[in-house]
């Protein structure tokens, strides 16, 4: 865990510190005007614990307080697609803590994933029966990540965002990317 931890903070920082050495950069997101409000993104690995599609909707002009809704996918046992896939639905509230760089943001979050189905993740948990099936499954899923705004309202967000549900604690690193409106 903490070799994780590690590893995510060293992979933050070098993006603070490419994106500060480029002036043209600067001077690009100096003058992008204001977050918008609507964002349409695609993440991997998060809340939707391996792909979805999400609607964020931030709740007042300035950052700040979020809302989130999305549909996704995974397989039958997390990565395994061969026999069928499972819908999962995942919601949250999220936070933007804005940055000294323009349009750069810390996001923390918290999700909550619903699927009808058991969605075992066996490349990161221990086996489980196969037999088992529970039609009522709920993920909690904290997240936090470092988060861009481009001047051509691009989103891309990048984080630590583990699921923690009857299995235990699944440490996911999440990547979105999306546009805003």
């Amino acid at each position: 865990m903490k070799k994780n931890l590690c590893l995510l903070l060293i992979l933050l920082s070098s993006f603070a510190g490419i994106a500060q050495s480029n002036p043209a950069l600067n001077s690009a997101l100096n003058a992008y005007p204001t977050v918008k409000l609507n964002t349409a993104y695609v993440q991997f690995l998060g809340n939707g614990i391996v792909l979805s599609a999400n609607y964020e909707r931030q709740l007042f002009k300035k950052s700040g307080l979020g809302i989130h809704v999305g549909f996704g996918v995974c397989g039958e046992t997390g990565f395994n697609w061969n026999n069928s896939s499972r819908v999962t639905i995942p919601v949250g509230i999220n936070y933007l803590l804005p940055l000294k760089r323009y349009n750069r943001f810390v996001d923390f979050g918290i999700g909550a994933t619903y699927a009808k189905s058991d969605m075992q993740v066996y490349m990161l948990v221990e086996h489980r029966n196969p037999n088992y099936v529970n039609t009522n499954y709920w993920s909690c899923v904290p997240s936090i990540s470092y988060r861009i705004h481009t001047p051509k309202h691009m989103m891309y967000r990048y984080g630590f965002t583990p699921v923690i549900n009857q299995y235990g604690f699944i440490p996911f690193f999440e990547f979105c990317a999306g546009k805003s409106f």
